[in-house]
């Protein structure tokens, strides 16, 4: 007897358990989601681990550094640089806590250095801008940096 009163006892208690998380989840609405909560979701979905770390207009490239724990593969984004037609990017891979550079001109590509070979030369100052393969522009980069 006691083996079946428990036994209806903690079947209760799961169903009601059941029934409150269920009504509990139904009822997180964008009311009772506090602002740092909602910020905190956007930022971590939005945040992209590349970024367009430097630009050098004496040597001629453009740093894209990984601040994100994997690898990035940088294949059909694009550079934007000032005015110039967009260069699409080949199979680049952007390590861990890594950066490459890719130089404007050409030469021979190493792991960290990857020449485009196009005909774009910096101006004294411009902009340039890392797009996703979508298009969505995932860094920018005034140049030269004033301190």
């Amino acid at each position: 007897m006691k083996i079946v009163a428990c036994t209806l006892m903690l079947a209760l208690v799961l169903f009601l358990g059941a029934a409150y998380a269920e009504d509990t989840a139904e009822n997180v609405t964008a009311e009772n989601v506090t602002a740092e909560e909602a910020i905190a979701e956007n930022v971590t979905a939005e945040a992209a681990p590349l970024y367009i770390a430097d630009v050098n207009i004496e040597e001629g490239y453009v740093e894209i550094a990984n601040d994100g724990n994997a690898s990035q593969s940088l294949e059909n984004y694009t550079l934007k640089i000032d005015e110039n037609e967009p260069v699409t990017l080949g199979a680049i891979e952007v390590q861990p806590a890594s950066s490459v550079k890719l130089f404007l001109g050409a030469g021979e590509n190493t792991e960290t250095e990857i020449y485009l070979n196009t005909t774009i030369e910096f101006a004294e100052t411009g902009t340039v801008s890392l797009m996703d393969p979508e298009g969505n522009e995932v860094s920018t980069f005034a140049y030269p940096v004033t301190e």
